[in-house]
């Protein structure tokens, strides 16, 4: 698998678990998007009918409108399932056993030091987090962006190193989607996402 197939994988990812517009549907719809994703899933041992799901079909609106109402229970939806997408959440909220504060190693909370780092990563490379992600600098769809920047234009190293400091979380993320009886495409949408990350560390350990 190329470098630029593995940014693209990263940036098809975080598409499909960005909350779901027109121009998703638009891409979905696109003949080599679909023998991407399809390539993946036979490169790892799936059966490459997993991207059934990610097909619109002929009522665009209607699969549209789906995913929204979807997307709004599983990630959004205060009365819903509500399913974080957010890296500090599936992680003690410091690693420092200095710290005073009560809920130092909770889990739960948001801006823990895992979206400090990504914030500092930010900064020194003069880059600007989204507004919509000021408060979690740590989602995952912000994540995959920048994973897909750095197959773009870092060294392998730096690409192996930011995936076991802040992806390690997917295999917990995957269980929360299989507790929640998620809809085909967003439980594929995560296994697409842990199998190109588990790919990736059995090449390095090989």
């Amino acid at each position: 698998m190329t470098t630029r197939e593995k940014e693209q994988i990263c940036s098809i990812a975080a598409m499909l678990l960005a909350p779901p517009d027109t121009m998703l549907v638009e891409d979905l719809e696109q003949e080599g998007f679909r023998h991407l994703l399809a390539k993946c899933f036979f490169k790892w041992g799936r059966d490459s009918e997993m991207v059934s799901p990610f097909i619109c079909g002929l009522d665009r609106d209607s699969f549209l409108g789906s995913l929204q109402d979807e997307y709004e229970r599983l990630f959004t939806d205060m009365d819903g399932v509500r399913i974080s997408l957010v890296e500090s959440t599936y992680k003690p909220w410091t690693m420092d056993k200095e710290c005073g504060v009560v809920f130092a190693a909770s889990k739960g909370l948001v801006m823990g030091d895992w979206a400090a780092h990504i914030l500092d990563i930010y900064e020194r490379l003069s880059m600007e987090i989204p507004e919509g992600f000021r408060s979690t600098p740590d989602h995952l769809v912000l994540e995959l962006e920048f994973l897909a920047l750095l197959y773009q234009s870092a060294s392998q190293e730096w690409v192996s190193k930011f995936i076991e400091d802040h992806l390690d979380w997917i295999p917990e993320l995957k269980k929360e989607m299989e507790k929640a009886g998620s809809s085909p495409f967003y439980s594929n949408a995560v296994e697409f996402i842990r199998l190109f990350l588990e790919n990736e560390a059995s090449r390095r350990e090989g």
